[in-house]
């Protein structure tokens, strides 16, 4: 019977020898490595509030911005504005109102509007320098309290004025008033957003229907010759929203709220 080769010895393994200095390396290298990570997206700043208060135009332009942001998670816009109140008499306090809110909603922005139910007891052009100079001292100090209010929470503004109106003499008030408005705002640290030739005939005059925000010519103030259709109030929202985005653009990542973000 024919005879198998015997298997061939197995070679002794050869250790692998390492130098010390190599075999200290890779034990400070396993105790040293941790799990890696992929890296965590950048914080976002939390939702921007914006608190918009006045009387009904007020109201009109609180609803355009919540059309305008309805599916925007980075603006928070609340309407506080009341129809048929203002800055004169006694039918409402909005100087002790806009603490209140300033105090209650953690805003970061105010956006203001009066002057339509707060037109002089006299006509300004007929009426003693005396008496007209009183009624603008009070007006004034109540268009700062309500400035300050929010200033002094650290909450920046925005104060609209009032467009011009189909009739001449209530345009005549709010020309005034928005001379007051505007002083006050710009002293005071807000800004002041003109509204008055937002929509104008070619020589500065009223008229009803103008370019809206879509670049259309539509219908942009109501029967009333007042207040705004809602075509109308998306113009003064465009008005706004630079302002706000602006105002969003300096906030850091994370950051809860600003400081005086807005410039003059």
């Amino acid at each position: 019977m024919r005879q198998l080769p015997s298997p061939e010895p197995r070679r002794a393994a050869v250790p692998i020898r390492l130098s010390r200095r190599l075999a200290l390396a890779l034990v400070a290298a396993l105790l040293t490595a941790g799990p890696t990570h992929a890296a965590a997206p950048a914080a976002q700043p939390a939702a921007t509030t914006v608190i918009v208060l006045g009387d009904s135009q007020a109201q009109g332009l609180a609803g355009a911005l919540e059309r305008q942001y309805l599916r925007d998670s980075h603006y928070r816009i609340l309407d506080r504005s009341r129809i048929g109140t203002g800055l004169v008499g006694r039918g409402y306090d909005w100087p002790g109102a806009a603490r209140d809110l300033a105090g209650a909603h953690h805003g970061q922005v105010a956006v203001i509007m009066f002057g339509a139910n707060d037109r002089p007891p006299f006509h300004i052009e007929q009426v003693d320098a005396a008496v007209k100079e009183q009624f603008r001292r009070v007006y004034d100090k109540r268009v700062r309290d309500v400035i300050r209010a929010f200033r002094d929470a650290d909450i920046d503004v925005i104060w609209l004025g009032h467009p011009i109106v189909r009739d001449g003499r209530y345009s005549d008030d709010m020309a005034f008033l928005n001379q007051i408005f505007e002083q006050a705002a710009k002293e005071e640290g807000a800004r002041w957003v003109p509204l008055w030739d937002l929509v104008a005939d070619p020589q500065g005059g009223y008229t009803a229907f103008g370019k809206g925000a879509d670049g259309e010519t539509r219908r942009l103030r109501a029967d009333d010759g007042v207040h705004f259709t809602p075509s109308g109030y998306d113009l003064v929202a465009s008005r706004v929203r630079p302002l706000l985005e602006e105002h969003r653009a300096t906030l850091s990542p994370g950051t809860p709220s600003p400081s005086a973000a807005l410039g003059q």
